[in-house]
C-alpha cells in the first residue's frame, strides 16, 4: 500500500489566538488515547497501517507533556495539538465534536503561539487521505511544498 503525504510550510498572515488550552498531564492518558486512537483508526485502516491504534504509551506522552496542548469544555477533551520545534504534529478532533471549527481553533493556536516564539518556518506533514485536513490547512495559510509516495 503507498501512502501519499503532503509537507505543508505556513505563509499566511501574522496570526492572534485567545484559545485557552492547557498542557497534557498524566490524567490525561486514557482520555486522549481514546480520541486520538479514534481520530486516526479510518485513516490508518484505509491505508492499511498497522497498528491501527498507535497512541504512545503513558511515558512517552509525558516526556512530550510541555508541547502537547489540550483544548477542553466543561471538562470534555474536544481535541489536541503538538508543537515539536517548527512542526505542527498530532491536530486531533474528539469525533463529537469534529465539524464544529475546534480543528481550525487549534491550528490556529499552533501558529500563533509558533509565531510568538520566534518560529520562522512552520510546517506539518498530512496525508493526502485526509482531505478534510489538508483542505483546513490550505484555507488557513499553509502551502503544499512536497508531495512523496511512502510505503
Amino acid at each position: 500500500m503507498q501512502i501519499i503525504a503532503h509537507t505543508m510550510e505556513y505563509y499566511g498572515e501574522q496570526i492572534s489566538s485567545d484559545l485557552h488550552v492547557s498542557n497534557y498531564s498524566p490524567n490525561d492518558y486514557e482520555e486522549y488515547k481514546r480520541v486520538y486512537e479514534e481520530c486516526f483508526f479510518d485513516m490508518r485502516t484505509a491505508l492499511g497501517l498497522t497498528p491501527v491504534n498507535c497512541c504512545d504509551n503513558e511515558y512517552e506522552l509525558l516526556q512530550k507533556a510541555s508541547q502537547i496542548f489540550l483544548l477542553r469544555r466543561e471538562g470534555a477533551l474536544i481535541g489536541s495539538v503538538a508543537i515539536y520545534e517548527n512542526e505542527i504534529d498530532d491536530l486531533i478532533v474528539a469525533k463529537e465534536f469534529q465539524g464544529q471549527g475546534y480543528g481550525r481553533e487549534l491550528l490556529l493556536f499552533a501558529v500563533s503561539k509558533m509565531q510568538k516564539d520566534g518560529v520562522k518556518s512552520i510546517s506539518l506533514h498530512v496525508a493526502d487521505w485526509n482531505q478534510n485536513a489538508v483542505q483546513i490547512y490550505l484555507n488557513n495559510g499553509f502551502v503544499i511544498v512536497k508531495t512523496e509516495i511512502v510505503k
